[in-house]
């Protein structure tokens, strides 16, 4: 990993991380669930390979958990954001203000950037419970 990776995932840690602890949410780094009576919230960081672009994707299940494409079924704390691809892309949802959901980061300003990913949780909040539940 690069020292601007590790200072990124570092600032997530002590600024996004505990909020979503506080919010109910369970799992480890990079994956994070939520398990509600109607749903199973997902939220996931992902880093771009080339480095200094980090998303947060989100998506939902049932409560109950999911069963892929391949017919494999995975139950809540097993669930991850990309195992939700029936081929309806707009079940997974990235957050951010940012352009194509990007926060983009450098050594120098990871603890700006998980501020930006701290507050850009109201809209994953949103769309939590806006979205139709699809499983329905």
């Amino acid at each position: 990993m690069s020292a601007e990776r590790d200072a990124m995932i570092n600032s997530l840690k002590q600024i996004v991380i505990p909020t979503l602890r506080e919010r109910g949410f369970k799992g480890s780094f990079p994956h994070f669930y939520r398990k509600l009576d109607n749903q199973t919230d997902l939220l996931m960081f992902q880093f771009s390979m080339w480095g200094g672009v980090l998303y947060v994707e989100i998506s939902k299940c049932s409560p109950e958990g999911h069963t892929d494409v391949s017919g494999e079924f995975r139950p809540p704390n097993k669930m991850r954001v990309y195992y939700v691809d029936d081929g309806f892309v707009w079940h997974r949802h990235r957050i951010g203000n940012e352009v194509n959901g990007m926060f983009e980061f450098n050594e120098f300003n990871t603890e700006e950037a998980a501020q930006t990913i701290f507050y850009a949780l109201t809209e994953a909040e949103k769309w939590w419970i806006s979205y139709p539940n699809w499983w329905n």
